[in-house]
Order: C-alpha cells, then structure tokens, then sequence
C-alpha cells in the first residue's frame, strides 16, 4: 500500500571495529569465510571476512525481504555492475558479489578506518586545513563515483571512513540501489537528514549535484561538530534542507563561499566536482607538506592517533560462539511500512506530532557502513477517482501521447465532513469558507473539524499574517483569528479607510504580506456626485487592526493586487490607457508607474502578477504578458499567445528554472476552454503551450512536471520542459477549487465534503 512519510535514515554510533559473531551469524558466505560483526542496518547486514586467499573484506548480506523481490534483484544487479566500474584512490571498491544467491550478498575492500561521524564525535571539530584535505578527497572519490554513472545519493558521515593516506567512500552504488526500491516495492527513500538535497526530499530527479549538496554538508559537520540544518528530528531537519538557509556560524571564513555554494537550492547553481578539487586542492599537513596524504598528516593529530591504534588492532583468524557447521541462515529482518515524498513544490512544515521516528539499534563500523531507514507513514487506503467513480483501487488514469508515459494518481487520505471553499493550509489547519457561509478549519491530517469562527459576517479568508488568520465581510469588516482555537484577536470596520462623504461598497482584494493587510476597496460617493463610485488602497497593521495608510484612486483599479519585498504592485484604469503602479508598501508613495497599454478600453484589468528575480510579471486582460524591470518600471518585454480568443492570463503565475507558467481563459466563461502557456523568463520567447477542455489553476511543479487544475474537477501534469507527457487524474465532477501544499490536494469531491489527497507522478 502507498503511504506518506518523512523518511531518512538515522546517524549510526560510532562502536568497536568488529564484535563477535553470534548464534545464527552465518559462517561462510559464497567464498568467504566470516569472522566477526561490522554492522548492520536497512538493507542488510555487514561480516568481517576473509578472502580463500587471506584478503580481509567487508560482506553484506540482503535482508529477505529485499532478496524476495524480482525488482530489487534486477535493479541491484546493475547497480553492482556499475559499481565494479569505479575505480579511485578515495573509494572502497566492490572486490565480489553473487546477486543469484537465495539470499544476495557483495563484498568490499575493508578499510581499517575510523568514520568520520565517529572521529567528529569524539574528538570534535576539525581545524580548517583537515577540512580542505577532507573535502579534497572526497571531491575526488565523486569524480571516480560520477565517471562510472553512479550517484551515490547517500554520502553522510558514516559513509566516509578516514585512514592515513586519505578518505574513503563506502556503499557507492549501493544505496542508488537501496533507494530506487522506492520505485518498484515499499517507497523507501534511504538516506540521512541533512545531507540528501533538496531535489531528493521532494521527490525531483537526483544527479551528481545531489552528491556536491551531501559534500558541502559534510564539509560543515567537520568544521563545526554540527550539521548544516541543526538537529532534532529528522522531519524538522528536512524541513529546515527544503525551506531554509544552512548555518554556518563557526565555519572558517576560508570555507565560507565553496560551502555556501554546495549547499545552493539549485542544483545548477552548485559547483562542478572538477571545480572543487581544484578549489579544495593545496591544502596544508601537519608536516608542511602541501596536498599529499601522507602519514596521516591532514588528520587532526587526536583522530591521527586513534585511526594508527585502531589499525594496529589485529583481526580474528577464527570465528568463534559458532558451530562450524552452521550454514547461511535466513537473517530476521523488521518489516518497515515506508514511502517517498513524490512532489516538486516545496513541502510545508509539518506539525511537531506528524511524525514519530522509529528509533532501531543502529552500528557504525570501523570497516563498512550499514544504512538504516527510519521511517513514519500513513497508509492511504485508496486511489481516487472522484464521486463519480471510473477506477478501482490503486488504478491511475492518464492521457494523451507522450514519449515518456507518466501516471498521474491521487491517493485519499481522509474526506472531511466540512465543504470548504477556497481552502489555504495553515500551522497543520485546512481553513475556508464552509456552506454554512461561516470560516471552519479541520486537521490536515485527520480532516476532523477543529473550530468554527462564529461571527457570520467574516465569511472570506483572505490569508495569513505573523500567525494571525485574516477574514474580511460583506460589510468591510477586518477580522484577526487566532488559528489555534478559532478566536478573534481583533478587528477593524470599514470606516477605518473610508474617507467622509464616501461608503463602503466591496473589497476587490484584500492581501496580506509582512504583517500588514492591504485592502483594494471601491466606495460609493454621495448622489449628485461626478462619478458613482471612485477606488482606494489601504494598508493596516495585522497585529492592532491601526490603518497605516490610504491612497485614493480617481480612476479605477484592478482585481490585481501584489504585495513583494516591500511593494505594492497594482493596475489603475487612467484616461489615456492601463497602467502598473508600484508604491512602497510602508508610506503608499508612488515608486514608478509603466504603461500597459495605450487603450482605456482595457486599462486596468491586469489580472495576474508574480515578482522573481527582480522582474515583475503581469498578464492583462488583452492576453498580454508583460516583464518589467521591479526597480526601475521599464519594460524588458511582452508575450502574446495566439490563444484562440482566450481574454485574459490567469492567477497564479509561476516562476521556476528560468521559465514563467501560467494559464489563459476567459473567452467565453470560467467554464470554457483554455491553455497552459511556458515562456522564457529573460525574453518572452514562447516554450510549448498545452490547451485544456476547462480554464486551468497552476499548482506550481511536481516531479519535472507543471501541475494544475481545471474548471473540468481534473487534475493535469504537463512535462515543464516541453508540454508533452500530459497524465490526468479526475478529483471532483465540477470545479475541484483545489490547493496543493506539499505532497497534499485539498479539493471539492463534489459529494459536499472536503477531500485530502497525496500525489504521485510516476513513468509507466
């Protein structure tokens, strides 16, 4: 069964070289013959042995369940023929490996070391040029690593041993191949908190960058005694990986930039390995020798001496506490319920009772690592297809021609017994506007309603600010809800911002950003008047409901309103044509305005904006998209699509990669057909364009592809490089008003109940 988790694989503690065999330890595995314990973990379990000819190596034997699966076998098998192709000083080499056997099994060289995980635990911090020597190696051993065409997607602490002449990685390969089991059996994602990257805890394909990410986090361990993204537990630490930047408080100023660099969001924004051994290269021994590992110079001298005594250890010629006629035993392995995170948005930050680790005694060897999965999931009982029906359980439903065929499938986690429209995930809370035209909030997690916000007028949510839930009435009324128990904490009427002489009519937008709620209000003026009605914006704080300002408008504003690092980006109808106005956010004075178009029969409707990079975004309602210069208001370019007579761009864009998403609509109504547009965020030039039966809602990107909804209750993926590979899945019979945070949808199923679902987007 499909489930969801916050799966990563535990930090190992550091024990003795090697233990005693014990009752139901094999004594021979194919050729070798076992002599004592290394460790044990995951995917199997890690012998001391012995070559016929003498040679100490390390074996690991397949856990059973892992041994009973085709897939793995078949996968596992070229992974170790890819292992057996690298060839570097920095690496233990795969020497042996039967992958026929009833119970599978591979042998490496032993490296008689000491793991940097236990080395840094015991001896602490490591000054800079240890770290520069480290680094250095560990450069090279991925270029010999990424030369074979294998991504070792699990470089940790426990995966580097250290001996006199240079690091040493371990279990190259190997765990490529213990995680794409995630693909054809359980969904493990096998690795440890604070060195997978990214890309790999939302589920994005992992390449050589991944492994610079786990490098530039080992560089900081070794610096600091602590990782990059702190401690605690392992959900919190993939959180801080996605979402926040690393701390490098104690690192040496001379590491700054190369770390900081390894450790970037984009993959392509990181340093090539090529790159890094020239850059880490040079670095000084204990002797004054430059770049040669020799004699255990580039260790820290306390580390030094415990990796010569630990060599001077002898090993055991015999096992013992076995009998000898003790064959290969079936090992007892713990079945683990596990799962992968499959989405390309960045995931929210789950409640601090989400997850619970499963804590399983751990070994680090002296010699081979063994890798443990801790995982937490939450079995999903059944695929869905909507009230509707159309497919059994587990079935996915796809579309369309493609050259790589994706499936598109939502997996149900629970159906609330609210409806709620507009729903916005907040602090583990799914808040909206329920039939009852009041604001409820249910767990994301269970769907259980938590509270109801019990004054009728404060019906639209409008978003969040400094922990605050904002709703706004009928009648103009701002209200403050704490989102722990559905409290007000205050609230602000319209006479606030509207100025004598003038009534409140409606709110075109209300926007909340940086603890403060800016509200796009029409007002009606007194009869006799010029004009029936004439606009303003207004900014008030979040946390008093106090009006920091208001600017009128003698024109007519647009839908549109934005709010970014500090500005305020609106759309005002003038005389002479449509104009963009940006003001700044804190006094509401004018920064630049830019002409969108000469003709007043359009002026005002721009209907969608995004800032990134320093460009703002904004569509119109001549289905025009506009890139302006944010600082300066000149324009860099405009887009056109010939779209069939579609009228305006839609909200939301997106910005990712290079390239901005959204979608058209409008030439008939909210009903009527549209299109998903890529265009060239530096110069407009159109990418692909993929036209939908129902006007369509960006979701943002999930696993390589652009994700998105549509009036139509279905739920699409288009391949974000070329349009193609559409897959589809059906949420709801009528319009789904889906939200997607994280690996979750949130939607209208159309049987009046809200749903939770989980995405996976998978080849066939």
């Amino acid at each position: 069964m499909p489930s969801t988790a916050g799966n990563v694989t535990s930090e190992e503690e550091p024990v003795q070289a090697f233990t005693p065999l014990e009752t139901g330890d094999p004594v021979r595995v194919g050729p070798y013959r076992i002599v004592g314990r290394l460790g044990s973990g995951g995917m199997g379990r890690v012998y001391l042995a012995r070559s016929p000819g003498g040679r100490v190596t390390a074996v690991k034997v397949v856990h059973d369940e892992l041994a009973e699966a085709p897939s793995f076998r078949a996968r596992f098998r070229r992974e170790v023929a890819a292992a057996r192709r690298v060839k570097g000083p920095f690496t233990a080499p795969l020497v042996d490996a039967d992958m026929d056997a009833d119970v599978p099994w591979l042998a490496t060289a032993h490296v008689p070391g000491l793991s940097l995980g236990a080395a840094v635990a015991a001896h602490g911090a490591w000054p800079e040029r240890s770290v520069r020597a480290l680094g250095s190696g560990l450069a090279e051993a991925l270029g010999a690593i990424h030369r074979a065409d294998v991504v070792h997607r699990d470089l940790k602490p426990s995966n580097v041993l250290l001996v006199p002449d240079g690091p040493r990685v371990i279990d190259f390969g190997i765990s490529v191949a213990a995680d794409d089991t995630k693909l054809t059996t359980t969904g493990a994602v096998v690795g440890s908190p604070g060195y997978l990257p990214p890309e790999q805890l939302v589920g994005r394909e992992v390449g050589p960058a991944g492994d610079v990410f786990a490098l530039g986090a080992l560089l900081v361990y070794a610096a600091t005694g602590t990782g990059a993204f702190g401690g605690g537990p392992a959900y919190g630490i993939t959180y801080r990986v996605v979402h926040e930047e690393p701390d490098l408080e104690g690192l040496p100023g001379g590491l700054a930039d190369v770390v900081t660099r390894c450790l970037a969001k984009d993959p392509l924004r990181r340093p090539g390995v090529p790159e890094l051994i020239e850059e880490l290269g040079g670095w000084e021994g204990a002797d004054g020798t430059r770049g040669t590992f020799t004699g255990a110079t580039w260790l820290p001298a306390p580390v030094a001496a415990e990796i010569m005594a630990l060599r001077a250890d002898t090993l055991p010629e015999e096992a013992a506490t076995v009998p000898a006629d003790t064959d290969l035993p079936t090992v007892a392995a713990t079945p683990t319920a596990v799962a992968t995170a499959r989405l390309g948005v960045a995931p929210p930050a789950p409640p601090a009772d989400r997850f619970r680790q499963r804590r399983t005694a751990v070994v680090a060897a002296a010699g081979t690592v063994a890798v443990l999965a801790v995982v937490a999931g939450l079995l999903l009982p059944r695929a869905f297809s909507g009230p509707t029906g159309g497919g059994d359980d587990g079935k996915e439903s796809s579309v369309g021609p493609s050259a790589v065929a994706k499936q598109l499938t939502v997996w149900e986690v629970w159906p609330s017994d609210e409806d709620l429209w507009k729903p916005v995930v907040v602090d583990g809370k799914v808040v909206g506007e329920g039939q009852d035209g009041l604001l409820h909030a249910v767990d994301a997690d269970s769907g259980d309603t938590l509270w109801t916000y019990d004054d009728p007028t404060a019906s639209s949510f409008e978003g969040v600010s400094d922990g605050l839930v904002v709703a706004s009435s009928e009648k103009g009324t701002i209200h403050g809800i704490d989102p722990a128990g559905g409290k007000q904490v205050w609230s602000v009427d319209a006479e606030a911002h509207t100025a004598p002489g003038r009534t409140f009519h409606l709110y075109t937008r209300v926007v909340v950003a940086d603890g403060t709620v800016y509200v796009n209000a029409m007002y009606d003026l007194p009869e006799g008047s010029e004009r029936s009605g004439t606009y303003a914006v207004s900014a008030i704080d979040a946390a008093t409901g106090r009006l920091k300002w208001t600017r009128t408008i003698e024109h007519i504003l647009s839908n549109a309103l934005a709010v970014v690092d500090g500005v305020v980006y609106v759309g005002v109808r003038e005389a002479d044509g449509s104009y963009f106005h940006a003001w700044d956010a804190d006094t509401g004075d004018q920064l630049w305005k830019y002409q969108a178009s000469a003709s007043p029969v359009y002026a005002g409707q721009l209907t969608a904006i995004t800032v990134s990079d320093g460009t703002v975004y904004f569509g119109d309602s001549r289905t025009v998209l506009h890139a302006v210069d944010a600082r300066r208001g000149t324009k860099l370019w405009t887009y056109e699509p010939d779209d069939g007579g579609a009228e305006e761009w839609l909200e939301p864009l997106v910005v990712s990669d290079g390239v901005v998403y959204g979608g058209t609509g409008g030439a008939t109504s909210d009903y009527g057909p549209g299109a998903v547009h890529a265009v060239a965020a530096d110069s407009g030039r159109p990418l692909w364009s993929e036209h939908t039966e129902r006007e369509p809602e960006l979701h943002g990107l999930l696993d390589g592809s652009v994700l998105f909804s549509t009036k139509a209750g279905t739920l699409h993926t288009a391949d974000a490089r070329t349009g193609e590979s559409p897959a589809e899945t059906r949420l709801s019979p009528d319009d789904p008003d889906a939200a997607v945070v994280g690996d979750r949808v949130y939607f209208d199923g159309g049987d009046g109940r809200l749903h939770a679902g989980r995405i996976s987007l998978t080849e066939k």
